[in-house]
């Protein structure tokens, strides 16, 4: 999975909640986290979670720019029950409910609404949260059944499959939309934490050279930058490059900066400038 994941999953969150009929019965990932927000009556909830990627470019390196993810919303029907457990405790539990027709009702209702609030251009979270997608692929939606009974439960899992903008490699600088997507995420107080610590961790490999950004990008030996013509073509592992190679452009073109002045030819010297 990746960080660009994450940030789809908690802007999903923060998009729907207060905005349907599941109210703040909103999460991301885990189910268990509904029991302290409900209480012992049947109500809707949403529960978000992204389980399945795929990235089928090849010598591409671990952060290849193109695949799909299967970004996941189970609508439910649930009821938060509470129990004694044997030393004393009290203990929720989330159970989810035989379907009829009220409840399909209210799945129906969450259906549409989802659909409608991340699709909304005046929700600030969906608008991060539609920035971070490149392409939507197929919807699909299914029943929950219990396999042995074959019960319906009151509950649809919708599947959407995705395009997600790619994690910038180490040392590449932060996508405006990932950066947009941060800065409203830490305007939630529960994601700050998770915020400074994505950050942190997208702004690592900043200070790696050139060469070495493309070797980490394409998860090559040391050897293939100089073969590309991105390092001195004696370039050893190790050594401290003299020239910054996202500027070796001006040198090229004759032009004279306080980075390219000990490169181009002195015309003192015999050269031509």
């Amino acid at each position: 999975m990746s960080l660009v994941n994450a940030m789809l999953r908690m802007l999903a969150v923060q998009a729907l909640r207060g905005n349907t009929i599941a109210a703040d019965g909103v999460t991301d990932s885990s189910i268990e986290a509904l029991s302290s927000i409900m209480s012992d009556r049947q109500a809707p909830v949403i529960l978000m979670r992204i389980d399945e990627a795929k990235y089928s470019g090849q010598n591409e390196g671990f952060f290849v720019t193109s695949g799909t993810v299967t970004f996941a919303l189970d609508l439910i029907v649930a009821s938060a029950v509470a129990y004694q457990t044997t030393d004393g405790q009290t203990v929720s539990q989330i159970e989810i409910a035989a379907t009829d027709a009220g409840l399909e009702f209210s799945l129906d209702m969450l259906d549409r609404q989802w659909r409608r609030v991340l699709s909304d251009p005046t929700n600030a979270f969906a608008e991060c949260f539609r920035g971070l997608i490149a392409a939507y692929g197929p919807v699909k939606a299914a029943r929950g059944v219990d396999p042995e009974g074959g019960r319906k439960h009151a509950i649809r899992m919708v599947e959407i499959e995705i395009e997600p903008v790619c994690d910038p490699a180490p040392g590449a600088p932060l996508p405006a939309v990932i950066d947009a997507a941060l800065t409203k995420l830490a305007t939630v107080a529960d994601y700050q934490a998770a915020v400074a610590i994505m950050r942190a961790e997208l702004g690592k490999g900043a200070d790696l050279t050139s060469w070495q950004k493309v070797q980490s990008t394409l998860m090559t030996t040391a050897a293939v930058p100089g073969i590309l013509g991105v390092a001195p073509p004696d370039a050893l592992p190790g050594l401290v490059e003299a020239v910054d190679f996202d500027n070796v452009g001006t040198v090229i073109n004759g032009a004279e900066t306080e980075l390219t002045e000990d490169v181009l030819p002195d015309p003192d010297l015999g050269g031509s400038a």
